[in-house]
């Protein structure tokens, strides 16, 4: 039950940049007129765990700052 409140909200922000990821590859592949062999599905599958690694470097920034301000090591005034 513990994985499954960090793995499932991990893999929605997977599957939302994979789908964007992908919709853009594929419009671009269009625009120019390449053949989109596997191209979208690279792209959206990286988009994805750019996103996702990016929200984890986002969240972690925001733990550490709320731990170091309890801590009292925060802005000084």
């Amino acid at each position: 039950m513990f994985l499954l409140v960090f793995a499932v909200p991990a893999l929605l922000v997977v599957v939302v940049g994979y789908v964007a990821g992908y919709a853009v590859a594929e419009w671009f592949c269009a625009l120019i007129g390449a053949d989109p062999a596997r191209t979208p599905e690279v792209a959206g599958w990286t988009t994805g765990l750019v996103l996702l690694a990016v929200l984890l470097w986002l969240a972690a920034g925001r733990w550490r700052r709320r731990g170091a301000v309890r801590r009292g090591r925060g802005h000084q005034k």
